[in-house]
């Protein structure tokens, strides 16, 4: 279940890169898990400065993750 939910941010984060906004970050996962929706709902947030904050975490897990695939 973790990995599921893992992708699911992930893509709701990459998505938001790419522009897609409200809904639209969880569209494609049938509305996704909760950690999926909290996701995308604090990248609904009014304060740039928040959004940023939240995006830039979950890039950093992004990259964690990649990496930590390519070591083994």
């Amino acid at each position: 279940m973790r990995n599921t939910e893992d992708f699911e941010r992930a893509f709701v984060a990459t998505s938001y890169l790419l522009d897609r906004r409200g809904e639209d970050l969880t569209r494609a996962l049938g509305g996704g898990a909760a950690p999926a929706r909290r996701l995308a709902a604090a990248l609904g947030h009014p304060e740039r400065s928040a959004r940023a904050v939240v995006l830039a975490r979950e890039v950093a897990r992004i990259a964690q993750a990649l990496d930590a695939r390519r070591l083994t």
